[in-house]
């Protein structure tokens, strides 16, 4: 059997950019370059490019680089949530079985804990991109992307990213962290 991915699913893969907020003409060029390549690397943001955005938002720079630091830590912590709240999920007929496909959720995870980061240094929460969006609907429709598990898993990311926030003063931060959230939560869940 031939496991060679179609032309039109390769180029399905291709359009699939949820990321969109580097395309936002109203954010200043500097800081759509510095989104545009944080996300063509599929990386966290530095201290120099957290600091170069957080000067038009007024973040705190200081508790995004925390974040970013402690998001490995706080995406476990979300799966470990999810897997008492789901126990079968990653066993044998579970939506996030084999342990690649467990993987891959968790990877989409950083994924939209990163763009989520990135959205809330730029000031901005409207983070994703239309087309790119239609692209991974599609995309998740065609590998039976376990949605609900994905959107558990985002929402327990949330609460433990505000965890970071609850310390301090920075509530407009906290309000744009937790809209970047709101927003790709609301985009997953209309996938199903």
């Amino acid at each position: 059997m031939d496991n060679t991915p179609s032309p039109e699913f390769k180029e399905l893969v291709r359009k699939a950019e949820l990321f969109g907020l580097y395309k936002n003409t109203e954010l200043q060029e500097a800081h759509r370059k510095i989104l545009a390549s944080a996300n063509r690397d599929k990386r966290l943001l530095n201290t120099k490019e957290i600091n170069t955005l957080c000067e038009k938002s007024h973040c705190n720079p200081e508790k995004l680089e925390e974040l970013q630091r402690r998001l490995p830590q706080l995406i476990h912590e979300a799966k470990e949530a999810l897997i008492r709240k789901i126990p079968d999920i990653t066993k044998p007929g579970g939506s996030l079985y084999p342990k690649e496909r467990a993987e891959a959720c968790w990877r989409d995870c950083f994924h939209l804990a990163r763009i989520s980061i990135y959205g809330t240094a730029a000031g901005n929460t409207n983070i994703t991109d239309k087309q790119g969006l239609q692209a991974v609907q599609e995309l998740y429709k065609k590998l039976k992307v376990p949605i609900d598990a994905l959107t558990l898993c985002l929402k327990e990311l949330q609460e433990n990213c505000k965890e970071i926030y609850s310390e301090g003063n920075e509530s407009t931060d906290l309000k744009l962290l937790d809209g970047c959230f709101n927003h790709l939560v609301e985009k997953m869940e209309s996938i199903k």
